[in-house]
């Protein structure tokens, strides 16, 4: 019984010991550390958008975190020029922090940001951002994400959200050159273990997705059949509508006196995840007469029109994903249409942030 107690009692004491609040703290990113199952490489999204916004003078560039001295967009490209490096090829960004840990949570506020090069002549310091003043200005800054990434994600959300690689070099007044399998260690204790981590950012389970519908015309049944029909026929004895939406750019109205064909149908949707299955937002159509694209419309202005297939709206077979389709983008990533089938396969059956991963051993 003395022997449990004892171990009771360490096992305490070295919880007290890792506890701290307000511990300032110096967080690495490196641009080639970030994977492509992250979505989005946040150490790129920072030094182009900042370097952007620091020379439109939009956004302030210190000399350090005291802010002495502002750097100016000449101060700053001619650093750029005596060092022989340019800011939005950086290889590392480094975040001042702040971390409160205990035993059961995590909290973590994010600073400042410090943008730090490798250049022929050494280390290369281009000076700090304020994230507080320069908040609203990033919040706006929407991320160009990948197949593995969210549909929408602001650059401020990507920050807390940790779903980047990041190495600890200082805590409070602990550098890690002579250990740093205990800078490894202090990370991991605060963000990789049975902790809660207040205020992280959950990324949503949601994916861009563009497509064309396959018609099978042998076969008047077919959803996709029914779909193209419809608007064809719509269309042609529509015509205002037909020209409204831009078909003037190619035929004139008063001297077409043929039916237009329509050769394609594309829908941009968001594809959300739920418990339930996959749940299908259409953003907006675009319809092709001829093999001439109209002006892309928003999916309620066709729904509008009333159109039934088999007694269904489009809405619904929108919902039903009945008729076949050729995946031609999913957030950046351009789809290949021989690959279309794996990457519908992997959003049906895979996790949504190792699409490519699942894609490439299919």
């Amino acid at each position: 019984m003395p022997y449990r107690c004892l171990g009771i009692i360490a096992v305490l004491l070295t919880t007290e010991a890792f506890a701290y609040t307000n511990k300032p703290v110096l967080v690495n990113l490196n641009i080639n550390r970030q994977s492509d199952s992250m979505g989005f490489n946040v150490v790129y999204e920072l030094q182009n958008h900042c370097y952007k916004y620091i020379l439109s003078g939009s956004l302030k560039l210190w000399d350090s975190p005291q802010k002495n001295i502002r750097i100016s967009p000449a101060a700053l490209q001619a650093i750029e020029q005596s060092s022989d490096t340019r800011f939005n090829k950086t290889a590392n960004v480094f975040l001042h922090e702040f971390w409160s840990s205990g035993r059961n949570k995590t909290t973590f506020t994010i600073t400042g940001i410090s943008f730090i090069n490798d250049g022929p002549k050494g280390k290369v310091s281009y000076g700090y951002i304020d994230l507080q003043e320069s908040w609203n200005l990033l919040a706006g800054v929407i991320l160009e994400c990948n197949v593995n990434g969210p549909a929408r994600i602001k650059l401020t959300d990507a920050l807390y959200s940790r779903n980047y690689n990041f190495n600890v070099v200082q805590f409070g007044r602990q550098t890690f050159s002579k250990n740093p399998e205990s800078a490894i260690k202090t990370r991991d204790k605060a963000f990789y273990g049975r902790r809660e981590i207040e205020g992280l950012y959950t990324i949503p389970q949601t994916k861009d997705v563009y497509y064309k519908i396959i018609a099978h015309a042998e076969d008047s049944d077919d959803p996709g059949t029914m779909i193209v029909s419809n608007l064809q026929r719509f269309l042609n004895e529509n015509r205002d509508v037909l020209f409204n939406m831009g078909a003037d750019k190619y035929y004139d109205y008063k001297t077409l006196k043929t039916d237009v064909m329509v050769t394609g149908v594309e829908f941009h949707e968001e594809w959300k995840q739920r418990s339930t299955g996959i749940e299908y937002e259409v953003k907006n159509i675009t319809i092709y007469i001829n093999n001439k694209p109209l002006n892309t419309v928003a999916a309620n202005v066709i729904y509008s029109w009333g159109l039934l297939y088999r007694f269904k709206t489009m809405e619904d077979l929108v919902q039903e994903k009945s008729y076949d389709l050729v995946l031609t983008r999913i957030n950046s990533t351009l789809i290949p249409e021989w690959d279309s089938h794996k990457y519908l396969k992997a959003l049906n059956v895979y996790n949504w942030s190792q699409v490519s991963r699942y894609v490439q051993f299919y």
